[in-house]
């Protein structure tokens, strides 16, 4: 087997952050500027003339035998796709690339070449790169591009730059070998098909959106302005509107800062007309959603398709991130019913008024179908339970129950909703904070007594109150007396990560070094390992919730993102180990399912946590029993999914 090392420095007018790879090499200004080449780690060769990319490209195209290896290997493919003038939307198939930063983030280090080298301790990457990117792959503020000619001595360093990142790029590859297995191998291709494939957008309608929220922005800013006595000209200012707010009588503690949780409890609390109106305007200003459509726009081919949305390991347990118009974080508003969706959306179009909570509901209708979409039920609380060998959930899953009917029961007989909270708030060793983040605020009380009324006695005249710290601490009694065995995985994973060894039946803690020190890997039951690098028992300070710095001491490990900069060591626990693996956990489930739908001819254009879009009407039955198929590894892990059908996508 061959190996191709390869590095390319491009030209676009497109902007590459903002756009994303596909929509940056079909502008019509694009260029591969430089191709730096090395022949299984052999001396490296530059082109600088696209006839001869093309040619050297086509020659190892050729040959069968030829695997290329690139750092963040889409880029390179989708460029050189371009390259080769295939048309928009189609691209070299992902087969035939190894792709260093996939790898590199399945085994917990940095996913930047120039961060990956420094971390693994061998040849260093040229970080002077940035001025000469600026330089010769971006457009002048003029809008111009500088020619190599005009700047040759620069242009030179450029093309030395390129050389020193395949030089990199080898001894990289070296150290990290291949793929955790051979099915992660298949997840990754799984992954990169999807992304080339992309997803149908409503482009009218998002260009449309931009420009009435832009008119809508104009309109809030004018009544922002007259609302505060045009004593405030910049509503983006905190500064400016911070001291309006303690003008009208507000309070330094009670405006510390204007963060969103700050000003929405200001709104929560008593405030005149004015100060409510003003904070309710800063609040619509804020909202994101027609940064939604603006990107929408922006990043869509001449398809109508959008693409590059899922990045492969975004996050260190192996989850995808989102890109770009990111379908992981969309609004949760949305219109009760397609109908109304729809006569919204044509009330859009023909630019008739739409307000702020209107554009956020209809986000997710920007992306058309059809559509079939299936989620998983429950899958943390079902994996959690399977981890820790919580046998009562497990029947309650296995029998259809709903678990958290189930675990208000064993909890005392609460009602459904603080069943809800308590699985969600304290599967990871949570206390008061995260019951109260999580919304278990309020419960139904007595008001003769002043005591909770059981779920069997409430009515719908029953009231509430806000819930005291004494029965906040009675529920987390409560649910950890009910679910023992997952109380006792927590302490497992704490003790298995100084000392190692097997946890339960599914997981296992080892330990090795590197050139960061000691490196601790939670073994998963695919056969893929969560690292943690750079692992020492410190003590520590970190802030409270009241503000107060207190002090601490535990297991910390290296941010992979950063792992040079102290301030961003992360410390762990055996709770949020248990989130760890189990989010990991999940998230292989729903990896090996597209795969296996990807395999049976289902066209997935989007996946969401635990959800997967598949294009096209097709029986929600067959699609759920897909993805409900248990992989080899957890032949006992009850899964379900459930799902529907829509012509546009919606929760």
């Amino acid at each position: 087997m061959t190996k191709v090392y390869v590095d390319i420095e491009t030209y676009s007018a497109a902007d590459l952050p903002k756009v994303g790879v596909y929509r940056y090499a079909a502008d019509p200004a694009f260029l591969i500027l430089l191709a730096a080449w090395s022949v299984d780690g052999g001396p490296v060769e530059v082109d600088t003339d696209p006839a001869a990319m093309r040619a050297r490209l086509q020659r190892h195209l050729d040959d069968p035998d030829t695997v290329f290896v690139a750092h963040n290997a889409a880029f390179e493919r989708v460029c050189f796709s371009a390259l080769l003038g295939m048309p928009p939307g189609a691209y070299l198939p992902p087969e035939r690339w190894h792709d260093t930063q996939a790898v590199a983030a399945q085994q917990g280090w940095p996913q930047g070449l120039g961060m990956l080298a420094r971390a693994l301790g061998g040849e260093r990457k040229d970080e002077a790169g940035t001025r000469l990117i600026n330089l010769f792959s971006k457009p002048s503020r003029k809008g111009t591009r500088t020619l190599p000619a005009e700047r040759p001595d620069e242009w030179l360093d450029y093309m030395l730059y390129c050389v020193q990142d395949v030089v990199t790029l080898v001894d990289v590859h070296q150290q990290l070998g291949g793929h955790a297995t051979a099915a992660e191998r298949q997840v990754f291709l799984t992954d990169q098909r999807i992304n080339d494939r992309g997803i149908s957008i409503d482009v009218p309608m998002a260009r449309t959106a931009v420009q009435v929220a832009e008119r809508n922005a104009e309109e809030l800013k004018f009544e922002f302005v007259e609302t505060t006595g045009y004593a405030v000209a910049n509503p983006s200012s905190v500064q400016q509107v911070r001291a309006w707010l303690l003008a009208t009588g507000l309070t330094e503690e009670q405006v510390p800062d204007l963060k969103k949780a700050t000003v929405q409890a200001l709104l929560d609390g008593p405030l005149d007309a004015d100060q409510r109106r003003a904070l309710e305007l800063r609040q619509d200003l804020a909202l994101v959603a027609s940064k939604k459509f603006a990107s929408a726009s922006n990043s869509a081919l001449e398809d109508g398709r959008l693409r590059g949305s899922f990045r492969y390991f975004g996050a260190h347990t192996g989850r995808w991130a989102g890109r770009g118009v990111q379908l992981q974080n969309l609004p949760r508003e949305q219109l009760e019913t397609e109908a109304e969706t729809a006569a919204a959306i044509d009330r859009l179009k023909r630019h008739h008024v739409a307000d702020s909570y209107t554009l956020k509901a209809l986000v997710r209708a920007l992306f058309t179908g059809p559509f079939t979409v299936v989620d998983y039920s429950a899958i943390e609380a079902r994996v959690l339970a399977w981890l820790a060998g919580e046998q009562w959930a497990l029947d309650a899953f296995r029998a259809g129950r709903d678990i958290y009917v189930e675990t208000a029961e064993r909890m005392g007989g609460l009602t459904r909703s603080q069943g809800k909270v308590a699985v969600l708030a304290l599967g990871y060793n949570g206390g008061i904070n995260s019951l109260k983040a999580m919304g278990g605020a309020r419960t139904y009380y007595d008001p003769a007594t002043n005591l909770v009324v059981p779920a069997g006695e409430v009515t719908p005249d029953t009231p509430m109150r806000d819930m005291h710290d004494e029965e906040y601490r009675r529920l987390v009694e409560q649910w950890r007396r009910a679910n023992s065995s997952i109380v006792r995985l927590w302490a497992a994973l704490g003790d298995a990560f100084g000392d190692g060894g097997k946890v339960g039946q599914h997981l296992e803690v080892s330990a090795s070094h590197d050139a960061m020190g000691r490196a601790v890997h939670l073994h998963l039951p695919s056969g893929r390992a969560i690292s943690y690098r750079g692992t020492k028992w410190e003590r520590y300070r970190q802030p409270a919730p009241d503000g107060r710095m207190v002090a601490k001491e535990g297991w910390r490990y290296a941010d992979p993102r950063n792992p040079f900069n102290a301030a961003q060591r992360i410390g762990t626990y055996g709770g949020r180990l248990a989130e760890n693996a189990t989010q990991a956990v999940a998230r292989d489930i729903l990896a090996e399912a597209l795969v296996r739908l990807e395999e049976r001819g289902y066209r997935v254009v989007g996946h969401v946590h635990d959800e997967v879009l598949v294009e096209g009407e097709h029986d929600v039955d067959e699609v759920a029993a897909v993805m409900s198929e248990l992989p080899s590894w957890a032949t006992d892990l009850p899964i379900a999914g459930e799902g529907y059908t829509a012509d546009r996508y919606r929760k």
